[in-house]
């Protein structure tokens, strides 16, 4: 029951976040747009995946304040890539069972997540994919 309500708070806290980032700030300078438009440009030629660094930044300090087990001995780049590859999945028209069943998957390590953690972390992605 603890690990569902932490869940249900790191979910939250994702989804205020996510709100408060995709505010229309009419005072952003043009320039910052730019940039932020060629950075990404960048990052598609490079064959990659994009994640918005907002988004994933979000989604690992979630996943470790939530998940602190599942975090233990993963760096932010693999708690990372179980964001990257669950919004695959969620894109690519999965069905929410076997996506859940490769967050399961993606998640193991020292420990494996329940499949209540599993479900939170699908959750927690799917508001940011």
């Amino acid at each position: 029951m603890t690990r569902t309500t932490a869940a249900i708070v790191a979910s939250s806290a994702v989804f205020a976040l996510l709100i408060a980032g995709c505010s229309d700030d009419k005072s952003s300078s043009t320039a910052a747009s730019a940039s932020g438009a060629a950075t990404t440009s960048a990052a598609s030629a490079a064959g990659s995946e994009t994640m918005d660094s907002v988004k994933a930044g979000t989604f690992v300090v979630s996943y470790r304040s939530a998940f602190p087990k599942l975090a233990d001995g993963k760096d932010d780049a693999k708690i990372r890539d179980v964001l990257v590859e669950t919004c695959k999945d969620i894109k690519g028209g999965k069905s929410e069972d076997e996506i859940v069943q490769n967050v399961i998957k993606r998640t193991k390590g020292s420990a494996e997540a329940s499949k209540e953690e599993a479900q939170a972390i699908y959750q927690m992605a799917k508001m940011l994919c």
